[in-house]
């Protein structure tokens, strides 16, 4: 894969930001949707947590953790792209009407908040996406308080062989062609498939989270592997 950078990124998320939902339910038939409800209930929020999203697109997680942390308090989203945020903050003002968020445009490299501030941080399909992956680990680490727990929800690799030359086949050449017919963004497309094929296997990402400092690291393979949920607590 070609050398991109941020802005690189911030540009391909632009442009597909007002179809980026559907596109995902049509590419995962819809079990991203699943895979988010496992993640949220890893995550084991507690009315009244301190709730940090961070790569937080059009605010799918955001919405689950709402209604985990009741109505008293906000849930914080922050994501590079404000194309995404403006879609998302349009769709949660619709479905979270008597809860509290805030979405923030930020980079997941320089959180604004202080050290020890959050009771649990997520970050769904964002972390492949990130130039400085141990940097943006750090920065999780340092603004989780002492026991909180990060949860990352990614892409990955199936673990049956035979599995994984077929999800190679769909992965490699239909997501990208169809996902570019959908946005009409072939760039786009391509560059998702180049992202997941370019970042760290589950026993790298398991690894990289013990070497910040994270402990109880531990990941759930999901749907045979194509996704995986790692946690870790502070």
């Amino acid at each position: 894969m070609a050398e991109i950078n941020v802005t690189d990124v911030e540009k391909i998320f632009s442009v597909i930001a007002k179809r980026y939902d559907m596109l995902n339910s049509i590419l995962t038939l819809n079990i991203d949707r699943l895979w988010r409800r496992k993640a949220i209930k890893i995550c084991n929020i507690k009315e009244g947590h301190q709730v940090l999203d961070l790569c937080c697109g059009t605010g799918q997680m955001i919405n689950y953790e709402c209604k985990a942390v009741g109505k008293n308090t906000a849930v914080i989203g922050i994501d590079f792209s404000q194309e995404m945020l403006n879609v998302g903050a349009k769709r949660l003002n619709q479905s979270l009407k008597d809860y509290k968020y805030e979405l923030i445009k930020g980079s997941i490299l320089e959180l604004p908040f202080e050290e020890n501030t959050f009771d649990c941080i997520t970050i769904a399909f964002g972390l492949r996406n990130i130039p400085d992956k141990n940097k943006a680990l750090s920065e999780i680490y340092r603004v989780l308080k002492p026991g909180g727990k990060v949860v990352c929800l990614e892409l990955s690799k199936p673990n049956i062989h035979i599995l994984k030359n077929m999800y190679d086949l769909y992965f490699n050449h239909v997501l990208p062609a169809v996902g570019s017919i959908g946005t009409g963004d072939k760039k786009a497309y391509y560059y998702l498939r180049d992202s997941v094929n370019n970042f760290m296997n589950k026993k790298q990402l398991k690894e990289a989270l013990e070497k910040i400092g994270f402990k109880n690291s531990e990941y759930e393979s999901l749907t045979f592997g194509i996704a995986s949920i790692h946690y870790g607590n502070k």
